[in-house]
């Protein structure tokens, strides 16, 4: 009955409308455990009272906003993952890229956080291509609506634990600067990325991708507002592009025929350039 109360209803409205989106677009269940959170640490319990707050204090809604977009990362994030790409993604792409004569690899950490992910992407060509690095222009875009988060991201200093808890020692040393009770990343990784704000429910997607990370947000959307994403996304990738997904998200409905399955543990996804409508 909580979906239904005129307090929630305006609270969303006042949301989507600062995310200029639909609101739809993001499933109750997760939109109401994120408000709750939110009115509990303030000691509210009524839907409308929390309206009336936030309607009256900017500083309350951005809170709420970024609360709703919630980040939660670490560098080399599920470890199959990036065994996968090693092992049996970069090899394919870069014989791809030498076959054609093309030396530019472009990556999109979409939903990137606090840009533990793009930065990890980075350290992974860095390793693969060793010696081979400097043949290469690697370019890689990272974006999230979250702008505290992203200048965080921007900064690139990360808590001591925190970089030690998921980064090998020896990547570490080589791709970390130490600073007091931080590391920062060096600008030798810095350099390939770029952060950009972007509402993945935005109409215009930036397109010409070899690799698109999109992992651990789509969960949280409509099956609609998935598929608009999975549309976009598909317009985005070269047609030898990998989409890459969280481990608990798959690909479904109509969506489905853009993609092939690639490794079904890693969650990785093939462009399919051919797909038949259903």
């Amino acid at each position: 009955m909580e979906v239904k109360d005129r307090g929630y209803q305006l609270i969303k409205q006042e949301l989507f409308r600062h995310l200029n989106t639909s609101s739809d677009a993001y499933k109750d269940s997760y939109l109401l455990r994120r408000i709750r959170a939110r009115m509990r640490k303030l000691g509210i319990t009524d839907f409308m009272e929390y309206y009336r707050l936030i309607k009256k204090n900017k500083q309350e809604l951005d809170d709420l906003l970024l609360t709703v977009a919630i980040n939660v990362t670490e560098f080399f994030r599920d470890p199959i993952v990036w065994k996968t790409l090693e092992r049996k993604v970069l090899p394919e792409l870069i014989e791809f890229k030498k076959k054609h004569y093309s030396m530019t690899i472009n990556v999109w950490s979409a939903a990137c956080s606090t840009g533990q992910e793009p930065y990890s992407i980075a350290m992974m060509f860095s390793e693969f291509l060793g010696d081979q690095m400097s043949r290469f222009k690697l370019k890689i875009l990272a974006t999230d609506i979250d702008r505290e988060a992203l200048n965080t991201a921007i900064r690139g200093a990360y808590p001591k634990e925190v970089v030690e808890k998921s980064v090998p020692k020896p990547l570490i040393a080589k791709y970390f600067l130490p600073m007091g009770d931080h590391y920062r990343i060096s600008p030798k990784i810095r350099r390939y990325v770029q952060f950009k704000h972007f509402n993945l429910l935005s109409d215009t997607y930036p397109k010409g991708f070899d690799m698109i990370f999109i992992r651990n947000v789509l969960i949280y959307m409509t099956r609609e507002a998935q598929e608009q994403v999975f549309s976009n996304l598909y317009e985005s990738l070269e047609d030898h592009g990998y989409l890459i997904l969280g481990k608990t998200e798959t690909i479904l409905g109509n969506a489905a025929r853009l993609f092939k399955l690639y490794d079904l543990v890693a969650r990785i996804y093939v462009k399919n350039p051919n797909p038949r409508r259903r």
